[in-house]
């Protein structure tokens, strides 16, 4: 049986001032003086370019795109842990996660503490018939980015690879709308208006 069109398109509406408020909520908590998040029940640090970086270069599945292992899984955390740079604690840190009987939680919460960290990159965007072009010059996207965090903020490039990323990439977003581009909404908020668009349309 079909629900009333009235009662999808309310639906429909509701799922997007929901993912609204999510993804304004996401942003904002980057900014709060508690910042971290749970991979099954370790608290981890946000990712950062320093981590990101170190957890491609040994092609950590995460980051790469391949099918994790629990290899994988257990230094992805340990990569964000706070106690990261312990070799002691990491051979603990690794027995503990061994344990661990809910490996496809984990595997969310990080695609999760993933994902998070780039919802708000600013290397492009598409807004209506406009489309501009902010792909990053041919230098890794990690110097791109630290250097126009740091030159705008004063700040050493180097630094800048230890930031929280979602501060980094919502920063160079603001630096470049300050420079005229334009941005279109994040892709979950534009699936859920076309969803609502369709039911309402």
């Amino acid at each position: 049986m079909r629900l009333p069109k009235q009662t999808t398109t309310a639906t429909a509406a509701s799922n997007y001032a929901t993912i609204r408020s999510q993804i304004e909520n996401d942003r904002l908590h980057a900014w709060s003086s508690a910042p971290t998040f749970t991979i099954g029940d370790v608290e981890v640090v946000p990712m950062t370019l320093r981590s990101m970086i170190d957890l491609e270069l040994s092609r950590n599945a995460f980051i790469v795109g391949s099918e994790p292992t629990a290899g994988d899984i257990a230094a992805y955390i340990w990569r964000h842990h706070a106690d990261f740079g312990d070799e002691a604690k990491r051979k603990a840190f690794v027995k503990h996660v061994a344990k661990s009987k809910d490996a496809d939680q984990m595997i969310a919460d990080i695609f999760e503490h993933y994902g998070s960290a780039l919802e708000d990159s600013p290397a492009a965007t598409q807004c209506g018939g406009t489309s501009i072009d902010n792909r990053l010059p041919p230098i890794p996207a990690i110097a791109s980015i630290c250097h126009e965090y740091g030159a705008t903020f004063g700040v050493d490039p180097r630094e800048v690879a230890n930031i929280d990323l979602r501060i980094v990439f919502q920063s160079c977003r603001a630096i470049r709308i300050q420079s005229g581009a334009k941005y279109s909404e994040p892709k979950r908020l534009r699936s859920a208006k076309s969803e609502f668009l369709k039911q309402h349309g």
